[in-house]
């Protein structure tokens, strides 16, 4: 009978727990102000995150800008961990993980990046919410093109040992105009032979929308025969790069033959061959490399050439018989001063 009388308080007692709205008020108040602190929470780190983001902005153009309008590119590259530094000190801990990057995209695009991790304050407390928020930046900036202007080659030199009579020239090529009777070339410029010759040029003034490209002239088996250079029936060939920039980056239409090489150097003393301490590959039958890096202002393109393809008689594959190097143009407008602006 007790044992029934304890089970009977017990079951009353929990009824009347069940049935007393005592303190609901409080529970339902607590369980509302969940969403409301995540909202609030939300809006501040939301805020905290858009400060960082306008800060990073403003500085990421200026050194975007900074860069491409200084005389001295190469120099100007410091503003990058300039940038950086400067982005610790202003946002101290409302930022962490900073990384600053600079490059050029092509001779007249440089771009900025920068990352860096908010911390979170209220959101964080929410499940499956990051401690941090990311903020990414990128800002470009461009010198503006009228007239790229190429200087002649530093170097520009074909092998007197080919057998070959050889003659390089420039032009400037329009890809638009592919299709019509010019096939998009103009002012072709002779600039250097392997039979003796000195020339006395101005270099293709390359309006936009045209590159500048190169035409190897070749007459078989006749470098010592002057009289067939331009006339008579010795067997001749020409080759054109047809030169097209994708971000700044040359590609070439060579009929489908594989005789030229090119590489980036980061200065003139740089472009020679490895052996001599540059960075120029040697060495015979080899595969020629074509560098993926954008021509860059201060800096140089180096090309080498074979004289005839492979197929067309013997050839080393060397790709040395014809050799330029030529400087990274710098735009300006019609006064010779550069325009800069932001792009992204």
């Amino acid at each position: 009978m007790k044992t029934l009388a304890m089970k009977r308080s017990a079951f009353a007692t929990l009824t009347r727990f069940a049935k007393d709205c005592a303190g609901n008020l409080a529970i339902i108040t607590a369980l509302a102000a969940i969403p409301t602190i995540a909202a609030a929470g939300l809006a501040i780190d939301y805020l905290r995150a858009a400060n960082v983001a306008t800060v990073v902005q403003a500085g990421a153009d200026a050194a975007a800008l900074a860069v491409a309008s200084a005389d001295d590119a190469e120099k100007a590259i410091d503003w990058i961990p300039h940038l950086q530094s400067d982005l610790v000190a202003k946002l101290g801990s409302d930022a962490q993980d900073i990384s600053v990057t600079g490059q050029w995209l092509s001779a007249t695009n440089f771009q900025v990046k920068v990352s860096a991790e908010v911390p979170v304050s209220l959101m964080a407390v929410m499940p499956g919410v990051s401690d941090t928020m990311s903020v990414r930046i990128e800002s470009i900036a461009q010198v503006k093109v009228t007239d790229p202007v190429w200087k002649a080659p530093a170097v520009a030199e074909l092998s007197p040992e080919a057998a070959d009579y050889n003659r390089i020239y420039v032009y400037c090529f329009d890809k638009n105009k592919k299709h019509t009777d010019s096939l998009g070339r103009s002012q072709e410029t002779a600039i250097a032979d392997n039979g003796g010759t000195t020339y006395t040029y101005t270099m293709p003034k390359c309006a936009a929308g045209e590159s500048l490209s190169y035409r190897l002239y070749n007459v078989r088996n006749s470098r010592t025969n002057s009289s067939v250079w331009d006339e008579g029936s010795a067997t001749r060939y020409n080759y054109y790069t047809d030169t097209v920039y994708t971000g700044g980056v040359e590609s070439f239409d060579l009929g489908g033959y594989s005789m030229l090489e090119t590489v980036l150097c980061d200065t003139f003393e740089e472009c020679k061959e490895q052996s001599l301490g540059g960075v120029i590959p040697a060495g015979q039958n080899r595969t020629a490399q074509l560098t993926t890096q954008a021509c860059q202002p201060n800096k140089f393109m180096y090309y080498g050439w074979e004289d005839r393809p492979p197929g067309f008689g013997w050839t080393d594959k060397d790709y040395n018989d014809i050799r330029i190097i030529i400087e990274c143009p710098v735009s300006g407008d019609a006064s010779g001063k550069e325009v800069v602006r932001l792009i992204k």
